[in-house]
């Protein structure tokens, strides 16, 4: 790893760049600045200057995360919300940005379609082994179990019919 020491002020500036490009969580700031050689006092400092500045803004960053995840990614509720508890943001605080933001979409169609594309990959002919695989995927992507197994009897139905 190539480490670079630098002043606080250089730092300040690197982040205030760093966090205008993307959001960024405090975590993330905090990372590069372990990697400067900035710890302790000076570091908080400059998370408190970032923050009063609106440089950083946990709901902000939670929004654009989730919504990043579920549109880009496809990821679903689990594997998100692990994420952001990873990187060091509250329960409540989440819930509040969950509530919000899956009200407004559409997220047992998007598992459905997700699982049926797979399905459509698979060339299993043992309907227990795709099944099996169908809620493997759904699992490594996040999704609640109970909605993959919904969805995969759903899709199995149909391939019946």
């Amino acid at each position: 790893m190539n480490v670079r020491k630098l002043t606080p002020e250089q730092a300040l500036d690197k982040l205030m760049s760093y966090c205008s490009k993307m959001e960024r969580s405090e975590f993330d700031v905090r990372q590069k600045m372990l990697m400067w050689g900035i710890t302790g006092d000076a570091a908080q400092k400059i998370v408190d200057k970032l923050n009063k500045d609106k440089f950083l803004d946990g709901q902000r960053y939670i929004y654009s995360f989730i919504r990043g995840k579920f549109y880009y990614n496809k990821w679903g509720r689990v594997k998100i919300r692990y994420n952001l508890t990873l990187r060091g943001f509250k329960e409540n605080e989440i819930d509040e940005a969950f509530d919000s933001f899956f009200s407004t979409v559409d997220y047992e169609q998007m598992i459905f379609d997700q699982l049926k594309r797979k399905n459509q990959s698979l060339h299993i002919g043992d309907e227990y082994q795709r099944k099996c695989k169908l809620i493997h995927f759904g699992q490594t992507r996040g999704y609640e179990t109970e909605i993959s197994l919904a969805c995969v009897d759903k899709i199995v139905e149909t391939k019946k019919k």
